[in-house]
């Protein structure tokens, strides 16, 4: 009950252009760069090719386990459930958001690395949560869920890299 209240608050939002236009180019075009960043900046910063896989990796795993939790739970998205128009139209099931899984589990990982690119993907994992409420493609359970799995990953794959010391078996190939 009060998910789809939420979501049809959060929902109503998009019919000002600004905010269907801002939210829009969040979920579908500054998620990629955002990711991207991660992935590149410490190999141009650093030249650190294992950070560079390790976020691609991150990325990799979550998308994997929103994906898989998406087929266990086979939750319809809202626009279909509640006969709705959204501004994108996305396949598949609705809970856990994959945007959010694997943008908060790459924030845990960013944020391990170096904390204040970490505190800009939490504010921007905030604003991909919102996003994919008011474009009218999850609701907000979707992207809580997508939130704590992405967490979880994020502290899992942090744990095995410190568990294969940083990744050692992959520094041994790329040297």
């Amino acid at each position: 009950m009060i998910n789809t209240i939420l979501f049809s608050y959060l929902f109503s939002l998009s019919v000002y252009p600004s905010i269907a236009w801002f939210f829009l180019f969040v979920s579908n075009v500054l998620i990629y760069l955002f990711i991207l960043t991660a992935i590149i900046f410490p190999i141009i910063k650093n030249r650190d090719y294992i950070y560079g896989i390790l976020i691609a990796g991150t990325g990799a795993v979550a998308w994997i386990v929103s994906f898989t939790i998406k087929n266990i739970f086979m939750i319809p998205r809202p626009f279909i459930t509640l006969h709705l128009t959204p501004l994108i139209l996305e396949s598949g099931y609705s809970f856990p958001s994959s945007h959010v899984t694997v943008i908060s589990a790459l924030s845990i990982v960013v944020w391990k690395m170096n904390h204040k690119l970490g505190y800009l993907f939490f504010f921007f994992t905030i604003l991909v949560m919102f996003s994919r409420v008011i474009i009218g493609v999850h609701y907000p359970a979707d992207v809580i869920g997508g939130l704590f799995f992405g967490i979880i990953t994020g502290f899992i794959i942090i744990w095995f890299y410190k568990k294969t010391n940083k990744l050692a078996f992959l520094r041994k190939i790329i040297s």
